[in-house]
């Protein structure tokens, strides 16, 4: 159904902007130099040339997701140089989610996500079901009294009270006091109230996923990357199993993926990003 896979749709878009989520042993991340001026050295370092860089980012931005398709060399970088870089990302990100390219790219995935326009017609009058029962129902029995003419006897007596109860419902339905046509009636009023009810639900979860004004929907993101992150413990104890590093408390082992990437980042870049996102948000509130 239509809602069904729009509402899958949404509920794919996770809460964390993923684009902040930079900097681990084991997290990918694109980088780049402040400004205009992109280190070249650097892309060839991480294995990701400008090009894939940007559509990692603006993904990235639009999807809820951290795509770092090609960044395979990222986790090399030396820790003292990862806020370094963590800042360089934030300018360069914040400079291509305020280009016209990036606000194009929003539109046509705004307009894509919106659910299709009901176009009913009014449910049918109780007139209307009776007469088209009526007609479906004689159509039924005529078939049927013709197939009868084919069938052996044996068939045929199997058969018959298949064709009486649709002489029964025949005669049910022309009878102006049968119970049957206004719960027909009133099941296609229901049906058409819950279509609409529907409707105007997954058009509100669109509206508020796909504000029409994009930076709502960046300033959306970022907030909900700072409330994440404020919840990281940064000191929680790890331990190796099977050659993998696990949570000793079992509650932080259980936490989503994004919380795990935040603390993979560390403390340090970490705050670097929280102190962007909140000046983030602050100008694009002013820019109102």
């Amino acid at each position: 159904m239509l809602y069904n896979s729009i509402n899958q749709r949404i509920n794919r878009i996770r809460i964390c902007l993923a684009l902040f989520v930079l900097l681990s042993g084991s997290l990918v991340l694109f980088s780049f130099k402040a400004g205009n001026h992109l280190a070249g050295d650097l892309w060839q370092q991480l294995g990701l040339s400008r090009e894939q860089g940007t559509d990692n980012i603006k993904q990235s931005f639009l999807n809820g997701y951290l795509y770092y398709y090609g960044a395979k060399n990222a986790k090399n970088i030396a820790v003292n140089d990862r806020v370094a870089v963590a800042k360089d990302l934030l300018s360069y990100a914040k400079q291509y989610v305020n280009s016209n390219e990036f606000k194009k790219e929003y539109d046509l995935l705004r307009a894509s996500a919106k659910p299709q326009e009901l176009n009913e017609k009014a449910p049918r009058t109780k007139e209307e079901i009776r007469r088209d029962e009526i007609a479906k129902t004689e159509k039924s029995i005529k078939e049927a009294e013709e197939n009868m003419k084919k069938y052996t006897p044996e068939m045929q007596k199997a058969i018959q009270p298949v064709l009486d109860m649709l002489r029964k419902n025949l005669k049910d339905y022309k009878d102006p006091d049968n119970q049957m046509i206004e719960l027909f009636y009133q099941g296609e009023k229901l049906q058409q109230e819950e279509r609409i009810r529907s409707y105007k639900e997954y058009l509100q979860q669109w509206e508020n996923n796909y504000p029409e004004d994009y930076r709502v929907m960046i300033k959306n993101r970022l907030q909900k990357f700072i409330e994440l992150a404020s919840t990281v413990d940064f000191n929680a104890e790890l331990k190796d199993v099977n050659g993998k590093k696990k949570f000793v408390n079992p509650v932080y082992e259980a936490k989503a993926y994004d919380w795990k990437q935040i603390f993979r980042a560390g403390k340090d870049v970490t705050e670097t990003a929280t102190a962007s996102a909140q000046q983030w948000i602050k100008e694009l509130s002013a820019a109102k």
